[in-house]
């Protein structure tokens, strides 16, 4: 399966940064910001906690079977990079 991955950056108000890839099907590639965004608070990060982002369109590539499964439910995947 083929999949978009979105490079996304994020800077908390207390000064953290975080860098990780969002990976989604071609049919919720507008959804890649939601789908940052719900990921985030799920570790307790809302979007008041946040000063500054950043989430766009870096390259298309075929998923693996564990990414396939994630994007069923919940609709999206995350790898993780830098300070997550």
């Amino acid at each position: 399966m083929q999949v978009h991955v979105y490079d996304t950056h994020v800077r908390t108000r207390d000064g953290r940064y975080l860098h990780f890839d969002v990976l989604v099907q071609p049919d919720d590639a507008s959804r890649a910001e939601e789908f940052a965004a719900h990921w985030l608070a799920s570790r307790g990060i809302q979007a008041d906690d946040v000063q500054a982002s950043r989430c766009q369109f870096c390259h298309s590539e075929f998923s693996t079977p564990a990414v396939e499964t994630a994007l069923q439910n919940p609709g999206y995947y995350i790898i993780e990079m830098e300070g997550c």
